[in-house]
């Protein structure tokens, strides 16, 4: 009889108050419960629903330990043992002090992907020292990787596609307003290196567009051209109803994002999506902007005003069956274990 192998799950966890003050003291948690024991937030949003599929999917196939990435911890792996972990910037993080440890039998790195080297660059060390690396991101990532930071290392990268539960994201959208008469809305944020987000996207679409009509809800200040729907808050069905009252379409104009999740929300709740292919995104049923040719992008907004609302039915009715598959956790989590078991 095989033993069972020992996982060493490390991603993002729920603080308990206690964690927060040994996490600011002692740059580690006190504790390390079992994976079911924590206080998972209902619903559960990423990165944080990552962690929670990944360890409810593993702890039924192999003994499992789950660590938070920021810590200053040194794991005490047997021999044999797997490590699964998302990689930090800092060099005394679990992660990185585990992958020169000798006890492990295997090494997998698992974390968002896209091409912009302030956001991965630093992590091809961890890659030449891993056995494989989890690359959650969209298929534009992977079918342009020969303008990755590291093309040489492709053969390391298992492509995962991001995942939600539509349960947690209930249609809600079910008319939509006139040709001529639709509006866009945007939620995110404002970049951290420089304007990978898009955000000054969004504001020159507004410029050129004529009676442009769009809304926000974003943390970090103002996007020109927009109205503030609200300041970040708790996107409940109630809540989400007053905004598709009012908007039609659901738009992302990232320049390198790894897969923005909000695309697939908007695409349970029921609306048609107009995004960048750098926001991670290049299915058939979405209308695709461009981060460069504005004229495509007016072309774009004129045939979103333009098209039936049929049309729009269909459209949403593919992404929706494009969630109940080829972004489900079921398909996450089988590419995941075929990769850890290879």
């Amino acid at each position: 009889m095989t033993a069972v192998k020992t996982v060493h799950f490390v991603y993002t966890t729920p603080y308990s108050l206690i964690d927060k003050f040994s996490m600011r003291l002692l740059k580690r948690k006190l504790s390390h419960p079992a994976w079911d024991e924590y206080n998972w937030p209902s619903p559960i949003k990423a990165p944080l629903s990552i962690s929670y599929h990944v360890a409810n999917a593993l702890s039924g196939r192999y003994r499992l330990k789950l660590y938070h990435l920021k810590e200053r911890l040194a794991l005490e792996p047997e021999e044999g043992d797997i490590l699964l972990g998302h990689l930090w910037t800092d060099p005394e993080s679990v992660v990185w002090r585990a992958l020169d440890d000798g006890r492990f039998e295997k090494k997998f790195l698992i974390g968002p992907y896209n091409h912009d080297p302030r956001q991965v660059g630093w992590m091809r060390d961890a890659i030449q020292k891993c056995d494989a690396y989890f690359a959650i991101c969209g298929d534009y990532w992977m079918e342009t990787f020969d303008r990755s930071p590291f093309p040489d290392l492709k053969e390391k990268v298992i492509h995962l596609n991001m995942a939600i539960d539509m349960a947690d994201y209930p249609r809600i959208k079910q008319e939509f307003s006139k040709p001529g008469e639709r509006s866009f809305f945007y939620i995110g944020r404002y970049g951290s290196f420089g304007d990978e987000k898009g955000v000054h996207l969004l504001e020159n679409l507004a410029a050129m567009v004529p009676g442009f009509r769009g809304g926000y809800i974003c943390p970090d200040g103002e996007i020109k051209g927009w109205r503030r729907i609200s300041r970040p808050t708790s996107l409940t069905r109630g809540f989400m109803e007053r905004i598709a009252a009012d908007c039609d379409i659901f738009i992302n104009m990232s320049r390198a994002d790894a897969q923005a999740t909000t695309v697939l929300e908007a695409m349970s709740w029921g609306f048609p999506v107009a995004c960048t292919r750098e926001t991670g995104y290049t299915d058939d049923a979405l209308f695709h902007l461009d981060l460069e040719n504005e004229e495509l992008n007016l072309d774009t907004i004129k045939q979103i005003q333009e098209v039936s609302s049929r049309d729009l039915e269909i459209m949403v009715d593919v992404s929706r069956k494009a969630l109940s598959v080829k972004y489900s956790w079921n398909t996450f989590i089988e590419r995941l274990v075929a990769g850890l078991d290879k």
